[in-house]
């Protein structure tokens, strides 16, 4: 229980304090409720959910890592249940993040397809890591 709780309170502190062209991640209204009904449903650990929240990239992640992070894409609206990821969904969240042209670029190099939606979900992620384009 005392892990669940860290969990939940670095990520919330990550997320809340999370400035993107002087806009809040954490404020965008399709952003509140969804982080606690992923860390939940998707049993992350204690050790992912910090790397996740510092922005690290996860060299191995695990399947319940993979399934935080393609839980809250699809709450955000931005994949569907089959792991298909909605590239014009994507690119309209993204363009409230960072410059329109930007996103689309984004959208169109990190257009991956992995063997199931949380494999999918991870991948996408980490491409936007590499951008240095923080989605969380």
């Amino acid at each position: 229980m005392a892990a669940r709780v860290l969990i939940v309170l670095a990520f919330l502190t990550f997320v809340a304090g999370l400035l993107v062209n002087g806009q809040e991640v954490a404020d965008l209204p399709e952003v509140k409720g969804y982080k606690l009904h992923c860390i939940e449903s998707s049993g992350i650990t204690e050790s992912s959910a910090k790397k996740l929240a510092a922005g690290e990239s996860i060299k191995d992640p695990d399947q319940q890592t993979k399934c935080f992070v393609q839980c809250f894409f699809q709450k955000l609206r931005l994949m569907d249940e089959t792991g298909v990821v909605l590239k014009d969904k994507l690119e309209t969240f993204l363009a409230k993040l960072m410059d329109a042209a930007k996103a689309k670029e984004y959208v169109s190099q990190c257009d991956l397809r992995r063997t199931n939606p949380c494999d999918t979900a991870y991948a996408v992620y980490d491409c936007y890591l590499g951008k240095k384009a923080k989605l969380f």
